[in-house]
């Protein structure tokens, strides 16, 4: 463990409390009723809107032991895909008011391979201490993201993890499931059943400091994460056995900034740092946390490259205004500079609107476009050289054997089509950034297009050596499917389907592991 930790836990923890302010928002809940009729009057027009409307704690369990399967299953396919987003929406007559806000439900598909291949289904709502709270009192008791909720006198706040929904990103690592969120700790499941065994404290003096959703695991099975709150960026390193290696905490550039995904390095962690910052005094008087979120236009995309065995060794790039949720990958090239790939927006109007229209069931203000974009990083120099592409995407992923090595082709959702489809995506892209050629499959207007993964074919080593596996929602069937594409073979689609007897709520992030 680094021998910095103990000196500098006073600091992790100051952190920590920071993280927990933005969500005591005051309540308002004028219309709620009227909020969940609208909602559900738009579904029934709608279908895409369906896994919007959520679970409940009775349909926040699932099991489907055998799903239907369509196609030639492989034999060599064995392990488990997780998936992870928000899912539980209303309470106590109540309706969440963004996106963001809903209880982490965690997905897992599991894959017995062999000669008579069977996929099974597991959900399970993350049970936080939140989720047991709210339980109990038969209501939302605190703060969301977009929804402010009245925080009772007898429900104090004891940390960020008072508001940790373990929402968006979910990862099996050292046998225990991670199930992650932005600003509080991981929460750790059973790879076996989903059961919650609870929030992950690394080591003595770290609980509840912020864990982020979007931990990148390196071919020798390190994981390395980033957390933020305030002005402190703290710097996670996990080894293959689930050990805290260290936990370094150095300056945030910009204080209070919006850093939801990172990349990393054979010698670097490179964190993009959006001008998008969090702003006290408005969350004082009563606004939430998305109210409270300002993007400045006149400030630049940063880029901040730390040293893995030194952060405080560190460089610093600054691009044209942009917005960055989601990072590709990077690495370090042969003439030593750095490059990353990430997708890009021209602002943040999807965070600060479109996913609140989507709850509300509204398409009209779904948020700008977003773009795949590459960087080239000179850490002699200073200089940065940017590209963007032509395309509409998010949810980027690469072959997870080159996390941190040289890369060739980038995997998104995409909405390819002409014209838009209320923000959704229905089509499937691999992007050769290399070649600049675009490989696409189009589901077709009756699927919405969740996150898909490149997971390696057994004892082969090519980047499209791979099967592409990932959900869409078919709006006709109004269930979810599992959809299992070859690499290779792209614009051909899916090869082989399972399909749920339900619907889920939309995911945001997952992984696999193979048995």
């Amino acid at each position: 463990m680094s021998t910095d930790l103990v000196s500098r836990r006073r600091l992790l923890q100051a952190a920590a409390a920071l993280a927990a302010l933005p969500f005591a928002a005051r309540a308002d809940a004028i219309g709620e009723a009227e909020r969940i009729a609208r909602f559900d009057a738009a579904a029934a027009r709608d279908a895409r809107l369906l896994p919007l409307k959520g679970v409940t704690d009775a349909t926040g369990t699932r099991d489907a032991l055998a799903l239907h399967l369509a196609g030639r299953w492989p034999a060599e396919l064995r392990g488990r895909f997780y998936r992870n987003g928000p899912a539980l929406f209303e309470r106590g007559g109540r309706r969440y008011h963004h996106w963001f806000d809903g209880d982490g439900m965690v997905q897992q598909f599991a894959f017995t391979g062999g000669t008579s291949p069977a996929v099974s289904h597991r959900g399970r709502l993350v049970a936080t201490d939140k989720l047991a709270r709210e339980r109990q009192a038969g209501r939302f008791v605190v703060g969301a993201f977009g929804t402010g909720i009245g925080m009772p006198a007898d429900a104090p706040v004891q940390g960020p993890d008072t508001f940790n929904t373990a929402n968006t990103n979910a990862i099996e690592h050292a046998g225990r499931v991670l199930a992650m969120w932005e600003g509080g700790s991981a929460y750790a499941l059973d790879p076996a059943d989903l059961a919650t065994r609870g929030p992950v404290t690394w080591a003595d003096g770290l609980a509840q400091v912020p864990f982020s959703a979007h931990p990148k695991v390196d071919a020798a099975g390190h994981l390395w994460n980033i957390g933020t709150s305030g002005r402190t960026l703290v710097l996670w390193h996990v080894d293959p056995q689930g050990r805290l290696v260290s936990a370094r905490p150095t300056a945030l550039p910009l204080p209070g900034a919006m850093v939801h995904d990172m990349a990393v390095t054979a010698r670097h962690l490179v964190v993009p740092i959006p001008p998008l910052t969090l702003h006290l005094a408005q969350l004082a008087h009563g606004a939430t946390m998305e109210q409270a979120m300002r993007f400045h236009r006149d400030q630049p995309l940063r880029i901040l490259v730390l040293d893995k065995a030194d952060p405080a060794r560190s460089r610093l790039f600054e691009l044209p205004t942009q917005m960055v949720f989601h990072v590709g990958n990077a690495f370090e090239r042969r003439d030593g500079r750095i490059e990353l790939t990430y997708i890009g927006a021209d602002d943040a109007s999807f965070l600060t609107g479109g996913a609140a229209a989507m709850m509300r069931g509204e398409w009209s203000d779904v948020g700008g476009r977003s773009a795949t974009q590459r960087v080239v990083l000179d850490l002699t120099t200073g200089r940065a050289k940017a590209e963007a592409f032509d395309d509409t995407v998010e949810f980027p992923r690469v072959d997870p054997r080159r996390v941190g090595e040289a890369t060739r082709w980038l995997l998104t959702p995409a909405e390819w089509l002409p014209g838009r489809e209320g923000g959704l995506f229905h089509g499937l892209q691999l992007r050769d950034l290399a070649g600049d050629r675009v490989r696409r499959f189009d589901y077709g207007a009756h699927s919405v297009v969740e996150e898909h993964l490149i997971v390696p074919k057994p004892g082969r080593s090519g980047e499209l050596d791979a099967w592409l596996l990932g959900t869409t929602f078919d709006t006709r069937r109004k269930v979810t499917v599992l959809n299992l594409l070859d690499a290779q073979r792209i614009e051909d689609g899916p090869f082989a389907q399972a399909f749920l007897p339900y619907a889920l709520p939309y995911g945001f992030h997952g992984n696999f592991t193979a048995a």
